[in-house]
């Protein structure tokens, strides 16, 4: 999974649970923590196994930097979809 189907995934937890436009019960909002939480876990671990270091060593194209900024932007987008559904 990469930044752009976690973004997918997120706007479809998002819009799945915020049909209704009524506040969410207790039941449904920890439905949709435990998805949302599930989809960042899974781009997380997707994101470590690309940017792993081997024996020691980064794959010569991708920085520091460039990870960083992934796991930045994976976590912009987490906040951003739990506070849609008002679950910050």
């Amino acid at each position: 999974m990469n930044l752009a189907d976690a973004k997918k995934q997120f706007r479809s937890i998002v819009e799945r649970h915020r049909d209704g436009g009524l506040p969410l019960d207790d039941p449904t909002r920890a439905a949709a923590l435990a998805e949302l939480s599930r989809t960042h876990q899974l781009a997380m671990r997707s994101m470590d196994r690309f940017t792993a270091e081997h024996r020691g060593r980064r794959p010569r194209f991708l920085g520091q930097n460039t990870r960083n900024g992934l796991i930045g932007k994976l976590d912009r987008l987490y906040a951003s979809a739990k506070a849609e559904l008002g679950l910050d």
